[in-house]
């Protein structure tokens, strides 16, 4: 089961609920429990093979951790996410260190919006 959640997580470019892992699981093998999975991410989290990303009101999901640093914006009305890396955002680490003395340890930069098919619908 590791290993099947493992390759769903690398080869999805977005990061997954719990119940979207459970159900792509469950769809090989539908004995699977969702406590099972539940038990399964927080595994690997620790281990550091997966990610948590928390988006506020929408819970948590996860993705790989291998996976190039990066940062997401996320359409407020359906969920749809694209990926961001920090040229995009023109941030840099070195800028903020030098600025605020702060050595970086981590950052983390969440930015929501409405895509342009929810745009199209409104």
């Amino acid at each position: 089961m590791t290993q099947l959640v493992t390759e769903i997580l690398q080869a999805d470019p977005t990061p997954l609920t719990l119940g979207d892992l459970h159900a792509r699981v469950a769809a090989q093998l539908p004995a699977t429990a969702y406590s099972t999975i539940y038990r399964l991410a927080g595994r690997l989290e620790r281990e550091g093979k997966i990610n948590r990303v928390d988006w506020r009101e929408r819970g948590s999901r996860f993705e790989w951790a291998a996976r190039p640093h990066h940062h997401h914006i996320v359409c407020g009305d359906c969920g749809h996410s694209v990926d961001l890396d920090d040229t995009d955002l023109g941030f840099s680490e070195r800028l903020i260190e030098s600025r605020t003395g702060f050595r970086v340890k981590h950052h983390s930069i969440e930015l929501e919006g409405t895509c342009a098919d929810c745009e199209r619908e409104s």
